[in-house]
């Protein structure tokens, strides 16, 4: 069983974990059961089996398999402790039982963690927000004889909330008429802004940008603060009855900072009286989000950050964490500003709009976002958003593809992690990463003239050290490169093109599988958003592919058929924007609107 997953491994296929959990599940002979509690004190079992080992290959193939479990549990469901139930008698398992609080460096600070320890860091912070310096996290291992599951359901919902039928979404259409209400939503390459006042969707706004790249805390906060201001005075002349006065140029894509702060200016001067401050804004951030505070700060967006040696990345990132605060000057004293991470907000939004086309989303909603990286969001029934750090793009989903392993991770072939190098994660397999590293491996021998246009239009670089690049600088060139793979994939005459799209959908599959092992939440199907999904031609590539692995799994497109809600509609028949754009956003404002009394 193990010489076969190793040599798929060496012949650089992949290895997937589910795979490899299902295999020794069911022929493994040594128990080695895994027990955590979570932050609410509720435990969930994972009853796991080991097989035999016969050489150092193989035990390091076994750990692998061990170290990405236990980093897929972490990084989805956080916790306070992790249990491990073994075989006291033999030496193999109990040392690899003793091996994870070094693997996982829970007793290491932060700034010194690295690989398997990143979500420590995330997870100590979690810790911190909901118990203060009393949230310290432990493993601790325990003799097999002792392992019950009596009471310890591993499907147990982890949010403790109980379903209301979905009632809340639908009802929040309504609370938003009337209000002055602001949606963003903050990507890895851009921002999308959207306000609404005197019951219309008055305003859109998009704007560029390269978050990894910055080492200071005030290049992230300063634009987003400059674009709420922004947004506010437009708002305020639409609703004012003032719409010619709006600055439109200030509201362009590429308008420059110093465009956008004379705009300000101007329609500042131009509402005089007639300024006001938003009832509800609404904030999407690619980050974990717990209790109204981003907490998380191990994401690719902060990179610039981490990497800055003239600076403390505890205190800037506390800065981040006090967003809401500051963007509490620009709602009313009685007004809210309500925060989540932008996978829940991909499924909050879809339950609100099912919900007004008056399907039944009893069940909650389950999404996932396609765009910079992988999102991933989990709405329960009742509007509440379980407070777990939900990182599944973190997961290690491909145990194998050793070849590919050899590669830096900036490396467009690499499966490597850009910020904790660990191999075979969801950020270089369902995002446009994943594309662009399939591009690489493929086109090469398979359309070569796809892959020699990529390189002269700038779209993949080689580098110095003969590695392989999509630039980020002087000019960003990830959107270009992505669309220009979709175009080829979806015009029908490039197979290899195709391929890629296909494969993108295997490895959603296996994210599925993954999901439902670990969260095992009541929605069963899966609601996609962002740019790799906006092509009619590669969703149904990625639909194929996930449906060859995974027949009865569904997915659909977040897109024009999800507009329901007033707003929605609206988004769908404007002339300049899409809802594959800026659904989310939109999302955002009824977000917003459950905070308001």
């Amino acid at each position: 069983m193990l010489k076969k997953f190793l040599e798929q491994a060496r012949k650089d296929e992949p290895v997937y974990i589910t795979d490899v959990r299902e295999a020794l599940n069911r022929e493994g002979c040594f128990p080695f059961h895994l027990r955590i509690t979570l932050y609410d004190d509720s435990m969930r079992c994972f009853p796991m089996m080991l097989p035999e080992m016969s050489d150092a290959e193989e035990k390091d193939f076994v750990r692998s398999y061990l170290y990405a479990t236990v980093y897929n549990l972490l990084s989805s469901l956080g916790g306070k402790k992790i249990e491990i139930f073994t075989d006291p008698a033999n030496a193999d398992l109990l040392e690899l039982a003793h091996s994870l609080p070094e693997v996982f460096q829970s007793d290491v600070p932060k700034t010194q963690r690295s690989g398997y320890g990143k979500c420590m860091n995330v997870n100590d912070r979690v810790l911190a927000a909901l118990f203060g310096s009393s949230g310290k996290f432990a493993f601790a291992v325990c003799d097999a004889a002792q392992w019950k599951e009596d009471g310890q359901d591993r499907c147990t919902d982890v949010s403790g909330h109980e379903a209301s039928g979905g009632s809340i979404f639908a009802s929040l259409p309504e609370k938003a008429l009337g209000r002055m209400l602001l949606g963003i939503d903050v990507g890895g390459t851009d921002i999308k802004l959207t306000a609404a006042a005197g019951g219309r969707l008055a305003v859109c706004k998009e704007y560029d940008w390269n978050p990894a790249g910055f080492s200071l805390v005030s290049q992230m906060i300063d634009p987003i603060l400059l674009l709420v201001r922004l947004m506010r005075c437009a708002a305020c002349l639409y609703a004012a009855g003032k719409e010619e006065l709006i600055d439109r140029d200030a509201l362009l894509k590429d308008a420059t900072t110093e465009q956008m702060e004379e705009g300000i200016r101007r329609m500042e001067a131009a509402l005089g009286p007639d300024m006001k401050n938003f009832d509800a804004i609404g904030l999407s951030f690619p980050d974990v989000v717990i209790r109204n505070r981003i907490v998380g700060g191990e994401c690719h967006k902060f990179k610039g950050m981490r990497d800055n040696p003239q600076l403390d990345f505890e205190q800037q990132f506390a800065k981040v964490s006090g967003l809401n605060e500051l963007l509490h000057r620009y709602v009313t004293e009685d007004g809210a500003v309500m925060s989540t991470n932008d996978g829940p907000m991909a499924a909050f939004t879809s339950a609100v709009e099912l919900a007004a086309a008056g399907e039944d989303v009893s069940k909650g909603f389950f999404a996932h976002t396609l765009g910079t990286e992988l999102g991933t969001g989990w709405v329960q029934a009742d509007g509440s958003i379980p407070e777990i750090p939900l990182e599944v793009y973190n997961f290690i989903i491909d145990l194998g593809s050793f070849t590919q392993k050899g590669f830096a991770s900036p490396d467009v072939r690499s499966i490597n992690n850009i910020n904790t190098q660990l191999p075979g994660t969801l950020q270089k397999y369902t995002c446009q990463s994943g594309v662009f590293r399939l591009a690489a491996k493929y086109l090469p021998e398979q359309d070569p003239q796809v892959y020699e246009e990529a390189l002269e239009k700038g779209l993949f670089v080689k580098t110095q050290d003969n590695g392989l690049e999509v630039p980020t600088a002087p000019k960003d060139m990830r959107k270009s490169a992505l669309e220009f793979f979709m175009e080829k994939a979806a015009d029908g005459t490039h197979p290899a093109c195709a391929q890629i799209f296909r494969e993108i959908g295997e490895y959603l599959a296996v994210t599925w599988q993954e999901t439902q092992y670990i969260l095992n939440p009541p929605a069963q199907e899966r609601s996609l958003y962002g740019r790799l999904v906006k092509v009619p031609e590669c969703f149904a590539l990625m639909k194929e592919g996930a449906n060859r692995r995974v027949p009865e799994l569904k997915l659909y497109a977040a897109d024009s058929s999800l507009a329901f809600t007033g707003y929605m509609k609206e988004l769908d028949a404007h002339p300049d924007y899409t809802v594959a754009q800026f659904a989310q956003a939109v999302g955002a404002i009824y977000f917003g609107c459950l905070g308001l009394r």
